[in-house]
């Protein structure tokens, strides 16, 4: 296994998708590509609209930066090439296309995000991801 591709969102299964991917990436000091996606939101408001996006978008951004500095410390030490990356769009749609390019041997996500309108086994990212991509993917349970 030479390219570990890991796809996190910031919620509390992000810890465990890293950790896993950790544990994985040191058996075989493959190359890790630690993604999240940010998916801008837009207000329409004629007064506040454009200073408002700008705001949510800062905040959104420096959100994603500390999930990637996560990973950046859970990987401190390690011995093959760590690289973070921060994507803009639709999470599954990113995914794929960064899987797509990179071709890694393995996709490593978790089964729910932070979405409250997840599926009944998986979330909807990890179903679109899962039914589309054409590595292994490793899917992260979330124990209750």
């Amino acid at each position: 296994m030479k390219k570990i591709l890991v796809a996190i969102d910031g919620s509390d299964m992000s810890l465990k998708v890293l950790t896993k991917a950790r544990q994985i990436a040191d058996k075989f000091e493959a190359e890790v590509l630690v993604m999240t996606v940010v998916k801008k939101l837009r207000v329409t408001n004629y007064y506040t609209g454009g200073e408002l996006n700008e705001q949510m978008d800062k905040q959104i951004e420096n959100s994603a930066k500390k999930i990637l500095e996560s990973a950046q410390e859970i990987f401190q030490g390690y011995k093959g090439k760590l690289e973070t990356i921060l994507d803009y769009g639709e999470p599954a749609e990113e995914i794929l296309v960064l899987a797509e390019r990179e071709k890694p041997d393995l996709l490593i996500m978790g089964s729910r995000g932070l979405g409250g309108f997840s599926r009944v086994m998986l979330g909807s990212v990890s179903t679109k991801v899962l039914h589309h991509v054409t590595c292994d993917m490793l899917i992260v349970r979330n124990e209750k």
